[in-house]
């Protein structure tokens, strides 16, 4: 079984959710294995299964397994409480220390997960501003975005939006028709409204 989970490790490329769930679904396997033949699974694979929670936004997953991980094998293994701490920022909503705890060294076979998790996350965060602001604060836009200005600016503009580098504001560019925004779904409506309550308060 060691031999087995050395494999997974080796196989750090990580092509998106799919790969992930896919694997996630081995590592619980590999788990309930560990812990019947050798009496607890290793530090790796659990920084490996709650990253892949995270990535999945299965965050009640991550926390039970966070839970549940011995409380040594958290100490032999600092990662494990790293990867959580994101995990505890995105229950929590808290954008900025989203990305501030993404940042930092991680293992190999973390690291992709991390990369993923952070791309998906800014990707998200630029849709929820442009659906909720006509115009925001370039400040503002990099601070949740989790970039610097100049980076945040760049990517606005890739997106086709206005930024005016003079005033510091940026408009984000509207590409939903009013036929599609009538059909947007409650769910989402109410992100967008909690969105905008966490960024004025």
């Amino acid at each position: 079984l060691i031999h087995f989970y050395k494999r997974l490790c080796r196989m750090v490329a990580v092509c998106g959710m799919e790969d992930i769930k896919e694997r996630c679904g081995r590592l619980e396997q590999t788990e309930l294995e560990l812990q019947l033949t050798q009496g607890r699974a290793g530090g790796e694979l659990y920084s490996e299964l709650l990253a892949g929670y995270i990535a999945l936004g299965r965050l009640a997953e991550a926390k039970f397994l966070w839970k549940r991980i011995p409380n040594p094998t958290k100490e032999e293994t600092p990662e494990i409480g790293k990867i959580w701490e994101v995990g505890k920022s995105l229950w929590n909503r808290d954008n900025p220390q989203v990305f501030l705890n993404l940042k930092g060294d991680w293992s190999a076979n973390v690291k992709p997960i991390m990369e993923l998790i952070t791309d998906n996350y800014r990707d998200q965060e630029f849709q929820l501003v442009g659906t909720a602001y006509s115009t925001i604060k370039l400040t503002d836009l990099s601070q949740y975005t989790g970039l610097t200005d100049q980076e945040a600016a760049h990517r606005a503009q890739q997106a086709g939006w206005t930024v005016d580098s003079q005033s510091g504001i940026v408009s984000p560019a509207n590409t939903s028709s009013s036929s599609n925004q009538k059909e947007a779904s409650s769910a989402q409506l109410q992100r967008v409204t909690e969105f905008i309550s966490y960024l004025e308060n």
